[in-house]
């Protein structure tokens, strides 16, 4: 990188920025944020790489972001990134933009026969065999003026995602597989955006240990923990822990005294939230069971774990002959959701995660191997 990169402050210039970028057919672009005791990141800086040239905007100087906006949602322009889900997410909530389409460079990496979720410096020294310097990583994104190593690493950070760009693309047009990273890519940035308050409690671990009155305990308590904790924007933990709501739960107390002997509970926390986790837990006491949310799937019975287990052997001989990582055809999570699907009557029913250009190569073959089993099974 020989040139500068440009400096883009004030609504005027951003306007006036955009104006090349809405020609582009692709964009290389990166954030830096900062994100410690806060719920939502803050946005420090937005780097964008067009023809080699590099321009950081100051978010701090900006109030319309609609030109940018018009920008990162055009469906005309890819948007390069690299493990996109953070930077989708803090864009998301900086500016209003849902970015799309996306090119990521890390699943694009994985589907040319490089490791599973490499680094963004450890790919291009792969690539390029050019060690990117790290010493700005985690400084303070949110400080003016930023020095000179800040803006040279945020600079070279879109500088080579554009040369990755150009590097990976054509050989995977040539193989077919350049849509794959685009539909993966797109399905990585709308799964990063924020849970729903009433879901959140499906993705803490142990909650699959509770039922009935519990579960839905354990289902209002997370549905308020994350709505106050984005209203204060603070870190979850602040307001109560994955730990302390499991074990509320599982434990019911009834007053605040015997809310105060829960092992993991911090007392500043009885002092501050008592009633409103009381009122909770009395108002789940007194749930319906017709209302009581879904059981949480726990580990796999017996029987399922060895359908998975032969599930996994194929799925392995699959990513063998198309010479990828394994997960990148199938996580361990929808493999586990398709093998609970349809046991043990069937019929089978892939994840919308399995579909699309995996349906032919990967999925329908899979659904094949579970039919075949069931029916051994039932001879």
């Amino acid at each position: 990188m020989t040139d500068a990169p440009v400096w883009i402050t004030g609504d005027a210039a951003l306007a006036q920025a955009c104006e090349p970028w809405r020609q582009a057919k692709v964009l290389a672009l990166d954030t830096e944020f900062v994100r410690t005791e806060t719920y939502f990141a803050r946005l420090g800086l937005i780097q964008v790489a067009l023809d080699g040239r590099c321009s950081l905007i100051d978010p701090l100087t900006i109030s319309d972001w609609s030109p940018l906006v018009a920008v990162l949602e055009d469906p005309a322009i890819i948007k390069v990134f690299h493990s996109l889900s953070e930077d989708a997410e803090v864009l998301l909530h900086s500016t209003g933009a849902r970015v799309f389409p996306v090119f990521d460079t890390q699943i694009a990496a994985a589907l040319a026969n490089h490791d599973l979720q490499m680094g963004f410096a450890r790919l291009v020294d792969a690539v390029f065999d050019v060690q990117l310097p790290k010493e700005a990583t985690r400084s303070d994104w949110l400080k003016r003026p930023l020095d000179a190593i800040q803006c040279d690493y945020a600079a070279a950070d879109v500088y080579w995602l554009e040369k990755l760009f150009n590097q990976l693309a054509p050989p995977l047009r040539e193989q077919g597989r350049f849509d794959w990273v685009i539909e993966d890519s797109n399905r990585a940035a709308a799964d990063s955006l924020p849970t729903e308050p009433a879901d959140y409690y499906l993705r803490l671990r142990g909650a699959w240990k509770l039922k009935g009155g519990r579960l839905s305990a354990l289902q209002q308590l997370a549905q308020w923990r994350e709505q106050e904790a984005r209203q204060q924007n603070v870190n979850r933990s602040r307001i109560l822990s994955d730990a302390e709501i499991i074990e509320i739960a599982d434990t019911m107390p009834t007053d605040r005294a015997a809310l105060g002997r829960l092992k993991n509970l911090h007392p500043r926390k009885v002092r501050m939230f008592a009633d409103a986790i009381l009122d909770i837990l009395a108002q789940a006491q007194s749930t319906p069971r017709e209302l009581w949310p879904t059981r949480v799937p726990g580990p796999l019975p017996v029987a399922q774990a060895e359908l998975m287990r032969g599930a996994k052997e194929q799925l392995a001989r699959m990513a063998e002959q198309l010479a990828v990582p394994v997960e990148v055809l199938a996580r361990r999570k929808q493999l586990e959701a398709l093998v609970r699907s349809g046991f043990p009557q069937g019929p089978y029913q892939a994840p919308a995660s399995m579909l699309g250009w995996r349906q032919t190569l990967v999925t329908e073959p899979l659904l094949d191997y579970l039919e075949e089993q069931r029916h051994a099974t039932d001879s």
